[in-house]
């Protein structure tokens, strides 16, 4: 039986930005795997976004993600979460927020449009 999409989701971020897990790669990313960013579009394999993945998770020390919001449609699922953590170029706390949508066939995650803002924290205030 295959996953709901959103549930698909919830797993990457959980996975990869969360306990960052490469083997989560292998489990929910298709092949290729189709990215568009500020960065322009790409079609990465799965190896590739992992080595991407990596040099991330190198660049920010202790880094926490947070889902914020969550909506799903149909085979596209939006996510709207904030990493925080220390950036080792500066030796500084960051935070970036993630604006991305991802589209699954066949229970894999195959394209992915993400904005991201560093600096930008949307998260509620704490109570």
């Amino acid at each position: 039986m295959e996953s709901e999409p959103r549930d698909v989701v919830a797993r990457y971020w959980d996975g990869l930005w969360h306990r960052r897990d490469p083997a989560v790669v292998d489990e929910l990313i298709g092949e290729p795997y189709v990215r568009h960013s500020s960065a322009g579009t790409r079609a990465v394999s799965r190896k590739e976004f992992k080595r991407e993945l990596a040099s991330a998770w190198r660049l920010l020390h202790d880094a926490s993600t947070t889902v914020e919001d969550q909506v799903a449609e149909g085979d596209r699922v939006w996510t709207r979460a904030t990493t925080r953590g220390i950036n080792l170029d500066t030796g500084e706390m960051s935070v970036v927020t993630w604006l991305t949508i991802h589209r699954l066939e066949g229970g894999r995650i195959v394209e992915s449009w993400t904005a991201t803002l560093p600096g930008v924290d949307w998260r509620p205030p704490a109570r």
